[in-house]
């Protein structure tokens, strides 16, 4: 059964795009979105996060529904932008930034669509250089989907190898490599018996339709699901893993080299951060990374709350790379 619905997926993927401007997906509310800042009560003792500091943490608040499911980040020429489960989508501005901060929510999937069994999971996103495409990897689909900036136009890059991987451990890492090489990295385990590595896919620029990949394997320390992938702007590669029991969510940040990537490679990096502090730590499934106008790095995080608003927050952080991250 689940063999033929990937297949269908796969068929509807190869459809021309589904809406133009006059049959795009609503858009939620996003006049009651606001921006809380947390750092006032942190500054006198702030969290412990390793090498890299926290420089800023915010609450995004609200009763739009994208709001509580924000799992993949990137960034814009205007600010931030996030995608996340049932299709939402959230721009908003760099809230460390002075002046009045706004927020715009949307979708890029009609929920009417979930009845035709097709992907509204999106769990990460990164922008194409060349167009300003948003290219968004789904946990629930054996393809990545490719939007234009202004959401009019969708097509689709079916990826069967994506169908390998089970529906709820998929896609959750992604990025487009300064070389030009694009890295999955799934959820799953990628041995039975080995709770530390998992399956990471490399093509050698924007995947093509049905493009075998080539392979390789990432460990993390145990208990700890890759969430995120990004690039640093040094060019080194930044992990987010995650790590969920009883106590809550805790989170690893893990540093490694481009050229670790390689077929057959088993890659550890190096973990420079751990975010474990009750007042800070949540589901963080999103992640980019910037440069200051000093030349420093910058992190930012965005958690996926699950729309459990009495247990989990929407939060944002901003750590600062320090120079001991070699």
């Amino acid at each position: 059964m689940m063999r033929a619905l990937k297949l269908a997926l796969l068929i509807l993927a190869l459809m021309p795009a589904v809406w133009l401007h006059g049959d795009r997906p609503p858009e939620p509310s996003d006049t009651d979105i606001g921006l809380v800042d947390l750092m006032p009560a942190l500054r006198s003792d702030l969290p412990d996060t390793g090498a890299l500091r926290l420089e800023g943490a915010w609450r995004i608040t609200g009763r739009a529904r994208v709001l509580g499911t924000l799992s993949g980040l990137a960034q814009t020429p205007r600010g931030l932008l996030a995608v996340g489960d049932r299709g939402g989508i959230l721009r908003f501005a760099w809230p460390d930034r002075p002046g009045p901060w706004h927020a715009v929510a949307g979708r890029l999937i009609n929920l009417d669509w979930r009845k035709y069994r097709y992907p509204t999971d999106p769990e990460a996103v990164f922008i194409d250089p060349g167009s300003g495409d948003l290219i968004v990897a789904f946990e629930d689909a054996p393809m990545l989907e490719r939007f234009s900036a202004d959401l009019a136009r969708r097509s689709s890059i079916p990826l069967p190898v994506l169908a390998e991987w089970p529906d709820n451990k998929g896609a959750e890492g992604m990025a487009r490599l300064a070389d030009g090489r694009t890295v999955v990295i799934g959820e799953t385990y990628g041995h039975w018996f080995d709770r530390t590595r998992h399956p990471g896919l490399i093509w050698s620029g924007l995947p093509r339709p049905f493009e075998a990949p080539l392979r390789f394997e990432l460990v993390l320390p145990a208990g700890y699901r890759p969430s995120e992938l990004a690039q640093m702007p040094d060019g080194r590669l930044l992990v987010l893993g995650r790590h969920f029991s009883l106590a809550g969510f805790r989170s690893v940040l893990a540093v490694f080299a481009p050229q670790d990537i390689r077929p057959g490679a088993v890659v550890t990096p190096q973990v420079v951060a751990r975010i474990d502090d009750p007042r800070i730590r949540d589901n963080y499934e999103g992640m980019t990374v910037t440069r200051e106008g000093d030349g420093s790095q910058m992190v930012w995080l965005i958690s996926d709350s699950n729309e459990m608003v009495q247990m989990q927050r929407t939060l944002v952080l901003k750590l600062r790379i320090g120079p001991e991250v070699r």
